[in-house]
């Protein structure tokens, strides 16, 4: 990189701009919109898919090991459970995403088979296929801009099925989570039961009977994140429940065992890439609209 490229790249950059919003028709299904020049997801992981295109730029991001760098064009994909991060290869990228559920995608993956499948999971975090990302990019615009129903609705399922027909193998493994050893097990349900609580390392160790080493390199292994990434991610999945009533951001926080609400804010964008006033807005507002690509 030269010195005029260098010092141009650390200049102020534009403002992130996204949208979002949820289709309760199916079956609460997540929709963002977002063009990113200065933020970057933390590993994370979803308890759904994620399915996207990108439209401009490109996203660099770490999956299943590797890291993978998806140019514009492209469609993505990230199974559910898996440990993954994300942000510009270069100054910025746009993307389009949906985040659909499990039971959606395998009641799509059993009609298929005529039957009961395994549980469809994508081969590949990055993809060529220029004509199905076309149709996930008009789709995405026609459920932004509310377009009629039926019209809707028969693309989703088209676009939905031609990703499983095309994309997908029947990994009898299925999910990650609910694979794990009895130990893990145990200490996942303190989590998940405790999760507002300030948690040691010592206690979940004691409640798996491992040292600390070994529970965090068992945990690792057989949840895919850390025990404090699994507790923020609980915390976040409660606080998008309480973001869809009445309480004030800092109550929500509060609620959820962050510290105060410029801790929630931190965490919550760097799981889902918006901060939770902008996911409570687009719970409000189904129709959302951006500026961004």
């Amino acid at each position: 990189m030269d010195q005029q490229t260098a010092y141009a790249r650390s200049g102020p950059r534009p403002q992130d701009q996204v949208a979002f919003w949820r289709e309760q028709r199916y079956d609460d299904l997540e929709c963002l919109k977002a063009r990113y020049y200065r933020h970057s997801y933390a590993p994370h992981t979803h308890d759904t898919f994620a399915v996207g295109v990108i439209l401009a730029g490109a996203e660099a991001f770490h999956y299943r090991g590797v890291r993978h760098v998806a140019p514009a064009g492209s469609l993505v994909a990230v199974n559910p459970d898996e440990l993954h991060d994300g942000e510009a290869e270069d100054e910025s990228f746009a993307y389009r995403m949906f985040y659909p559920s499990v039971a959606m995608v395998q009641r799509i993956a059993d009609e298929l088979a005529d039957g009961e499948a395994g549980f469809p999971a994508f081969r590949e975090g990055v993809m060529d296929d220029p004509a199905l990302a076309a149709r996930f990019v008009r789709l995405h615009r026609a459920l932004e801009c509310r377009h009629p129903k039926l019209a809707v609705d028969e693309a989703f399922t088209e676009a939905m099925t031609a990703m499983v027909r095309r994309h997908s193998h029947a990994d009898p493994r299925g999910p990650r989570l609910g694979r794990e050893s009895g130990a893990i097990m145990r200490v996942r349900r303190k989590i998940d039961d405790e999760f507002t609580q300030d948690l040691t390392l010592q206690e979940l160790a004691s409640e798996a009977g491992f040292s600390r080493f070994h529970l965090l390199r068992a945990f690792r292994r057989d949840v895919g994140i850390t025990p404090h990434a699994y507790l923020t991610g609980r915390r976040v999945a409660a606080a998008k429940v309480l973001l869809a009533g009445p309480q004030a951001l800092s109550a929500v926080a509060l609620s959820c065992g962050f510290y105060d609400q410029s801790h929630f804010t931190r965490a919550f964008k760097s799981w889902t890439g918006l901060t939770p006033g902008q996911y409570r807005r687009g719970l409000s507002r189904p129709d959302a609209t951006g500026r961004a690509a």
